[in-house]
């Protein structure tokens, strides 16, 4: 019945005047309509975002991008996870003939000299193809134009766009009209983000989390679209289409994830004119402009709490936006935590219509609960009030809640681990670049971090922890395929200095991963723990002391314990190394140079007599240490004051066995001791 109506109306709009508003109707060029085939867990499909969002800022008024999650890599991981997948999505990918991710189609055309990546006659190409492509098809003359207008009533919840097709010359060939939907700014995980487009990573729950824009989200005439039989030079044709939007894509949907929820104000259309299931002839991008009826209403979209370790408090997220009409200006946000005490946050600010923004509370205590068959056992309740002093006009839209775990009330904390050294042994598979790790302290602190390494290549690394706190080691993989099977096999052992195993890599577990964190806590430290007094480095009770060593205490310049070398400002040269500890004015060099009070203030000049000068470098460090100077040996320690390496080379010094960290260096003359502090960083 469309069909026959649209005729009809074609036929009626060619012998009559028509009130064109906002289409062209000056002959142009094609436009180009990039397809392209993405998904979550792609390592490269970053890199043809990059490439499409180049394409279209060159090209903003001709250049327009879908992109279609579909396939394997668009698989959601597990229930924590979105899936983007939509109902027409596997349709089309399917169409093109892809054989690899990322693919495009541009305009669903083929092109000479341009190779397909499946069997010839199909369109899908590698990404590296596309502005080739791109190119040729905005030399070709169209024979059609489009416009589009695009709303949606935030009362309805229907979207509206209006489209007018004008023909600058007549065609033989059946032409179809399509409307497609895309979203933006759309929070997820990705594969490869961190190589490929990490200008793209954003805060969130993923590791890291993504902001994926152009997501193809549904074509409002259905795979058919509107088909126009009558198309002679001249004739114009103006449609209406609408879409009651749902809150999300899950309705006959099957997914191991989970729908996020549809934002309307994230919106763009894509309409374009197609020769049948055939090429795109032209297409043309629209913005949502979202209509809103209320003066005074605070949506709130989300909110989150950060997964906690041990800690009895956590920070706390709320995103609102303003669905008023009016500017929001002031509004009350009222949150707890497992139903514990209210407390209210008065958000000021300046909110146009649409507009949204994100408050985090930092350190907002509560009473931990352990989580429940499986799921997370916290809960996070928010309500927004007042907006501007009004009443909220739409209550339906103004709280969130919100859960996180709890992972030693949990069980999830790998318990009895000993404080000291943490011992990585790490043996890379075939693509070593992509490793990497890190150990990180509950409060954010990292104290330890390696990667990228080389290929098929052993790796030994210590790094210590100390006593009566919660960590996390994290194995990643940038690619997200893994460390095992088909690219090589690598392994992981993480063990305390008792050989208690934290993590072990096998290969099940190091398949198809992009980060793998293991949650551990020390007990008491096994030695002592020392603290900075005025009798000098005194030792603690284990576990609570601030300095796992008394070398490491003795080494921190910025106590009166310090016993390292000392400094006194001389007029001639310079900030000199007295040596003793104790009889310098100053604990460090640069303390001596900072002085504006001293004649050294700013001098470069070194610690050392004329013919005794000791230059390393670099500094950062990675792989070899160069010493300028007359020594017979070095020593490097660590910050414990454990001696790491020893080396009589005169010249250069191998440090590639050394963890990245801080390191101090006593280079032993024919009679004297002189130290110096080094950076690696691999």
């Amino acid at each position: 019945m469309m069909k026959n109506l649209l005729t009809i109306a074609l036929a009626l709009v060619t012998t009559i005047s028509f009130a064109q508003t906002f289409v062209s109707t000056t002959p142009e060029n094609k436009n180009v309509v990039l397809e392209e085939f993405t998904g979550i867990y792609c390592g490269f499909c970053p890199d043809g975002h990059v490439i499409g969002q180049g394409l279209h800022d060159a090209n903003p008024n001709d250049v327009f991008l879908i992109n279609i999650h579909t396939g394997g890599y668009a698989t959601p991981n597990g229930p924590s996870d979105p899936d983007f997948n939509c109902l027409y999505g596997a349709a089309i990918g399917s169409a093109s003939g892809l054989a690899g991710y990322p693919a495009g189609t541009v305009n669903r055309a083929t092109f000479s000299g341009i190779s397909p990546q499946g069997s010839a006659g199909t369109t899908a190409l590698s990404r590296g193809d596309w502005a080739a492509a791109s190119t040729l098809i905005m030399s070709q003359p169209s024979y059609v134009n489009l416009g589009a207008q695009a709303s949606y009533d935030m009362s309805t919840g229907i979207l509206t766009v209006n489209t007018e097709t004008y023909y600058t010359s007549s065609t033989s060939n059946i032409n179809v009209l399509h409307v497609a939907v895309v979203e933006n700014n759309v929070a997820g995980p990705q594969s490869g983000a961190q190589n490929y487009n990490p200008g793209a990573i954003i805060s969130g729950p993923w590791s890291p989390t993504y902001n994926h824009q152009h997501m193809f989200r549904h074509l409002m005439d259905g795979a058919n679209g509107l088909e126009y039989n009558v198309t002679t030079a001249g004739t114009f044709v103006p449609n209406t289409h609408t879409w009651q939007m749902p809150a999300n894509l899950a309705t006959g949907q099957s997914t191991t994830g989970y729908f996020p929820d549809l934002d309307p104000t994230n919106m763009d259309i894509i309409a374009y004119i197609a020769e049948g299931p055939g090429e795109i002839i032209t297409g043309v991008q629209a913005e949502v402009v979202c209509i809103f009826p209320n003066a005074y209403d605070a949506n709130v979209t989300a909110s989150s709490a950060a997964d906690v370790m041990c800690a009895s408090e956590t920070n706390i997220d709320i995103t609102f936006r303003n669905y008023g009409n009016q500017a929001l200006t002031s509004l009350d946000l009222t949150y707890d935590i497992n139903g514990g005490t209210p407390a209210t946050y008065n958000w000021t600010g300046n909110l146009a219509s649409g507009a949204q923004e994100t408050v985090t509370i930092t350190n907002v205590s509560f009473s931990p609960l352990a989580d429940s068959f499986g799921n997370p056992g916290n809960t996070v309740s928010w309500t927004a009030s007042n907006p501007n002093g009004q009443v909220d006009q739409n209550t339906t839209n103004n709280s969130s809640v919100s859960k996180f775990s709890h992972k030693d009330m949990s069980g999830d904390v790998l318990q009895g681990i000993a404080a000291g050294n943490v011992n990585i042994d790490l043996l890379t598979d075939g693509y070593g670049s992509e490793t990497s790790w890190e150990i990180v302290a509950e409060d954010g602190t990292i104290l330890g971090s390696g990667g990228p390494y080389a290929s098929n290549t052993p790796y030994n690394i210590d790094v210590a922890v100390p006593g009566n706190m919660c960590f996390e080691f994290i194995l990643y993989d940038s690619y997200g395929d893994g460390m095992c099977c088909a690219n090589g096999v690598g392994t992981c052992i993480v063990t305390d200095v008792n050989g208690t195993i934290i993590f072990e890599g096998d290969p099940v577990n190091l398949q198809n991963f992009s980060a793998i964190p293991t949650a551990f806590s020390t007990g008491a430290a096994s030695g002592p723990a020392w603290e900075c007094s005025p009798f000098g480095c005194v030792e603690g009770t284990p576990g609570l002391g601030i300095y796992m060593s008394e070398s490491q205490c003795e080494s921190d310049p910025t106590t009166g314990c310090y016993v390292g070398p000392t400094w006194n400002c001389d007029p001639v040269q310079g900030c000199i190394d007295v040596g003793t500890a104790g009889l310098g004015s100053y604990n460090t060099e640069q303390e001596c140079i900072d002085d504006a009070t001293n004649p050294c203030s700013g001098s470069t000049a070194i610690n050392e007599s004329s013919d005794n000068k000791f230059e390393l470098f670099p500094n950062p460090a990675q792989d070899i240490l160069n010493i300028e100077g007359n020594f017979k040996s070095i020593e490097i320690y660590d910050v414990f004051g454990k001696l790491v390496l020893a080396s009589d080379n005169k010249s250069e010094v191998n440090i590639s066995s050394l963890a990245n960290g801080s390191y101090y260096v006593n280079i032993l003359t024919q009679d004297a001791v002189i130290k110096r502090k080094v950076t690696v960083t691999k």
